[in-house]
């Protein structure tokens, strides 16, 4: 087969470049949606056409040859954002784990310091309040078990509970402070 003549030189390919730049950037574009990609693409495939020049066969029309090349690289472009953007929601998706990990360990430490501060709060409290806290916070206990448990009425136990969480919070607003 013949190999095409008819832009061989480099004034006969600047003029099938004028000719055909405007159309095939709008074709480009139906595919990319922006000009300056579309722009991108045009340009690459020129380059290619102009490069494989001496390969083109007689019978295959320029014109098709070069929308067939926008439309390859058009495709290859979806793709390439595709995977790209794949990539950056992995990468996302790493990112914010390692985000609610931090906050999780960091949580979970600023946690840790309160229930120690509190503790050592409840240490500094009076015995009688220190036993109570834990027998119902700590243990878990219900107001008449722990009235049994000490053998005081339920109502000494639900007065000194009271009490007991007041000091604690008097203890603990003024730590804040």
């Amino acid at each position: 087969m013949q190999e095409i003549k008819q832009i061989q030189s480099r004034r006969e390919f600047e003029e099938f470049f004028q000719r055909h730049h405007a159309d095939l950037i709008r074709y480009a574009k139906k595919f990319v949606y922006r000009t300056d990609v579309a722009s991108d693409i045009v340009q690459e495939a020129f380059v290619k056409l102009w490069e494989n020049r001496s390969h083109i066969i007689a019978n295959v029309s320029i014109k098709a040859y070069l929308f067939k090349v926008v439309y390859n690289l058009s495709l290859n472009h979806i793709e390439q954002l595709k995977v790209r953007s794949q990539h950056h929601e992995s990468i996302y998706e790493e990112l914010r784990d390692m985000e609610v990990d931090y906050y999780r360990d960091e949580r979970s430490i600023l946690q840790e310091e309160r229930i120690e501060s509190v503790r050592k709060m409840i240490r500094d409290l009076p015995s009688q309040c220190q036993e109570i806290i834990d027998l119902s916070r700590y243990q878990g206990l219900k107001n008449k078990e722990i009235a049994k448990k000490l053998d005081l009425p339920t109502r000494t136990v639900e007065t000194r509970i009271y009490r007991c969480i007041n000091k604690l919070r008097e203890l603990v607003s003024s730590a804040v402070k």
